[in-house]
């Protein structure tokens, strides 16, 4: 008797265990459900506000009127998603440079709020390794590599040639034809047809530059000859006249400055006014340069050149963190933390046209700055040449850009780490020069482009990579 009472007590025990485990279950799998419900609630909601941080030029600038303080900032009232409440909020990260923000969509439920969180940035022109403006169709050159997004107005033809690589996004608004292996030829596949884009305009891009040159005291006048990277400054070349009226045009003692982080050293069109670029005060105009040439070294600071006029590139642009690791420069090597976290960083602007001048006559890279063979790699990185030279940041000519001068070449090969955007034009015509040509975006523009770089306006605000979260508040 004893031992029957013992089991059914045993019995009633585990379905008693066994009820409440099913209950406990049972909870879980309704908050699970619940939970879902939120975040496909929140995340709805972002998307549904995302359209209003769209850059609209001369009448939304940045972001300053949807997030006006620094902390959280609701973006409208609260609406409904699916009968949940939800709530838009942004917390800006940078407004004049380049607009930058955290967004979240809050979704209430009964007895929690869940949250959708990603980091936007506005598109920029800094975003391509190639861009080309023109209407007409581009001609991919034999044994191109591309390791960044690659944008044509045009159609894209490769001619059946060989040793052509598109590693990163290729977009279209033609066509894309005379492929050999579409594989090979476009790792990440390519889209064409798509939506043509254009350049910015002109006026607001060049104002914004402006005024931050003005801001930081790197505003120059017409008479600029030269802006050559040293380093952390730059040396300024200028020529003044000796008098009012005259015709005898002086060439002055070089100015040594300073860059300022996150800075624009900005060339205008306009002659000096009264006293300024010349030992006299009383002196008037100074010299009109048709262009101002530009090379050197930059270390440790992020500045853009801005110019209202050409700007001819005449020797390498090099980052010195690239100098001293050339394997950064590898497409293996872009996401790396070496690669991403780097600090120089370079923007041209052309209001007119960027020209690379007299390449033939460039300096090479020295043997330890060059990027050698390694045939172990994840795509094997070969057939580099043994003269090598470097174009580092984002060169953006609104007319064009393009190489200038022709002469004979022999196992010359380019290195262009950030990109180069020509407005009307639909070649580069580097291929002249350079046998080898390596065109790869700088993968740290994802997040800050150089400072003031002209924006993609019109493009709605894209998710940063990989900072997609969710959590609860």
């Amino acid at each position: 008797m004893a031992t029957s009472l013992l089991f059914m007590v045993l019995i009633a025990v585990a379905g008693t265990s066994l009820l409440s485990i099913s209950l406990i279950h049972q909870l879980d799998m309704a908050r699970g459900g619940v939970d879902v419900r939120l975040l496909i609630a929140a995340e709805a909601a972002l998307e549904s506000k995302r359209g209003q941080f769209i850059l609209v030029a001369g009448v939304q600038e940045d972001w300053t009127e949807l997030l006006p303080t620094t902390g959280w900032n609701d973006i409208g009232p609260k609406f409904t998603v699916n009968g949940i409440v939800v709530q838009v909020q942004g917390m800006p990260l940078s407004q004049t440079r380049f607009p930058i923000a955290r967004l979240r969509g809050l979704a209430y439920g009964q007895d929690r709020t869940k949250a959708v969180e990603y980091t936007i940035r506005a598109s920029s022109f800094a975003d391509y390794a190639l861009y080309f403006g023109a209407g007409s169709g581009v001609n991919i050159e034999e044994y191109t590599k591309i390791y960044g997004p690659y944008y044509s107005k045009g159609d894209i033809n490769l001619n059946n040639g060989p040793g052509i690589e598109f590693f990163g996004h290729v977009e279209t608004s033609g066509k894309v034809q005379g492929i050999v292996d579409a594989v090979y030829n476009f790792k990440q596949g390519y889209l064409d047809y798509v939506p043509v884009i254009d350049l910015p305009p002109v006026g607001p891009s060049m104002t914004l530059m402006r005024n931050a040159a003005l801001a930081s005291g790197t505003f120059f006048y017409a008479n600029t000859i030269s802006i050559e990277l040293a380093g952390t400054q730059f040396v300024r070349r200028y020529r003044y006249r000796t008098g009012p009226g005259s015709n005898d045009y002086v060439l002055a003692p070089p100015q040594t400055l300073d860059i300022p982080d996150n800075s624009v050293i900005y060339i205008s069109n306009a002659t000096c006014p009264a006293g300024v670029d010349s030992f006299d005060p009383g002196i008037l105009n100074s010299f009109s340069s048709p262009a101002v040439s530009t090379w050197g070294l930059l270390d440790t600071r992020r500045v853009t050149i801005a110019c209202e006029h050409d700007i001819y590139v005449t020797n390498d642009v090099m980052y010195g963190t690239l100098l001293l690791n050339p394997d950064l420069r590898r497409y293996s090597n872009k996401e790396s933390a070496a690669a991403l976290n780097f600090r120089e960083m370079l923007g041209v602007v052309s209001q007119a046209n960027v020209f690379f001048e007299k390449t033939v006559d460039w300096t090479p890279l020295p043997p330890t700055s060059m990027v050698t063979d390694n045939a172990g790699l994840d795509p094997p990185d070969t057939g580099h040449l043994p003269k090598q030279y470097a174009l580092d940041g984002v060169f953006m000519g609104f007319n064009k850009s393009e190489r200038g001068s022709i002469g004979s070449s022999f196992n010359m090969e380019l290195w262009v780490v950030g990109g180069i955007i020509t407005g009307t034009q639909n070649s580069t015509f580097l291929k002249e020069n350079f046998d080898r040509r390596n065109y790869a975006t700088d993968n740290r523009i994802q997040l800050d482009p150089p400072p003031f770089f002209p924006r993609a306006y019109g493009g709605i605000p894209k998710p940063v990579p990989g900072s997609w979260r969710t959590y609860d508040v």
